[in-house]
């Protein structure tokens, strides 16, 4: 799963990049910065907990998010001048987009705007995926139109994408994300990815905050909710400063810190279920003496295209799944009490794969 962090100077996303994958990327604002920032970070899983303890395998691998933290955008860059091929390649295969808005004061730090308004930054970003990607479908039906003549071939696919781009380009024209018009995986694979329309992609709104105890921040996160709800967005709340420099200090000790900021815990769980959620995904899980694994797939997905996900030759030699749930293994304890009580199951090609199946398949090559 790969998600990019996008946001406006100041904001700080790369704070947040580095609370989410561990990182020590540079936050300073000196000087401009092409490259982004790429890093990983491992999901939480007390299922792969719970099989690492039974099986002692020699290696445990929890499923992963990939982070990529870009540069900062400026006000008016979409509208403009267009965002640059450099920047929409480094989003382009980006399952979702993390817009972190600031919500903090911080006095050695000025917002650009000259004040703090997490509502009008929400907006502003919107606006500029938004302009962005009008450009781009504008020049694409230039295209088709000069086209139509010279490929007669291909009248059947340009009159496909004019139809699906027409649609975006009115959706855009209400100022509303792509998203919103609900594309098709077919249209995500074939327009949305290829030509890099930013607001086609799944969008959460993370709300970077110092401290919730602190009035005047409470009432901007009221006015990013009421922002959010109008775009039908997720809002997730982090301190991402302290989350940082929680990292130094011993995991048992972080809890009281969160607490004194008005936090239960860390972002990086809530965010991570998040993005699962809105993009589909769920995690099936393999073990064994030498691996225990969290496998990350699409809800629907079928036993043999699971299969597919460790090994190719696993899915085209796919014979059957052996298949128990987590929740069954957890509370009969052994694999040997889940098959007594009949809850251990043998199934084919065309089974669809639930979140928490522990799975082995059997194939021959």
């Amino acid at each position: 799963m790969q998600i990019g962090i996008i946001g406006l100077t100041t904001s700080g996303k790369t704070t947040v990049f580095n609370a989410l994958t561990h990182g020590h990327a540079d936050t300073s604002l000196a000087g401009s910065r092409k490259d982004p920032n790429r890093g990983v970070s491992h999901v939480p899983d007390e299922r792969i907990d719970f099989l690492t303890d039974l099986c002692k395998p020699k290696k445990t691998t929890y499923a992963s998010v990939e982070f990529t933290d870009v540069a900062g955008l400026s006000k008016g860059e979409g509208k403009e001048k267009g965002f640059s091929n450099e920047f929409l390649g480094h989003l382009r295969n980006m399952e979702a987009l993390l817009l972190v808005i600031r919500v903090f004061k911080n006095e050695s730090v000025p917002h650009p705007e000259g004040r703090i308004d997490p509502a009008r930054d929400l907006e502003t970003i919107l606006a500029e995926l938004i302009l962005a990607d009008m450009a781009i479908i504008e020049n694409r039906l230039r295209r088709i139109d000069e086209s139509w003549n010279k490929l007669a071939d291909k009248r059947k696919e340009l009159a496909a994408e004019k139809e699906s781009m027409t649609r975006f380009h009115q959706t855009l024209e209400n100022n509303r994300p792509i998203i919103t018009a609900a594309p098709t995986s077919e249209e995500i694979d074939k327009y949305i990815r290829p030509y890099g329309l930013l607001s086609g992609k799944q969008i959460l709104v993370l709300a970077n905050i110092a401290d919730q105890t602190d009035s005047k921040e409470v009432e901007r996160l009221v006015q990013l909710q009421t922002a959010c709800a109008q775009w039908n967005l997720t809002k997730i709340i982090m301190n991402a400063q302290l989350e940082c420099d929680l990292l130094d200090f011993p995991e048992e000790e972080w809890s009281d810190y969160y607490q004194s900021v008005g936090l239960e815990g860390s972002a990086a769980t809530e965010l991570i279920r998040e993005s699962y959620r809105i993009l589909r995904q769920q995690s099936f899980l393999t073990y064994g003496p030498d691996e225990v694994r969290a496998w990350t797939i699409p809800i629907g997905c079928s036993a043999r295209q699971a299969a597919g996900k460790i090994h190719s030759d696993i899915e085209r030699g796919f014979i059957r799944a052996e298949v128990m749930s987590f929740d069954d293994l957890k509370n009969l304890k052994t694999v040997d009490e889940v098959k007594k009580a009949g809850r251990f199951r043998l199934e084919g090609k065309e089974y669809v794969v639930q979140d928490g199946d522990i799975i082995t398949f059997r194939f021959s090559v």
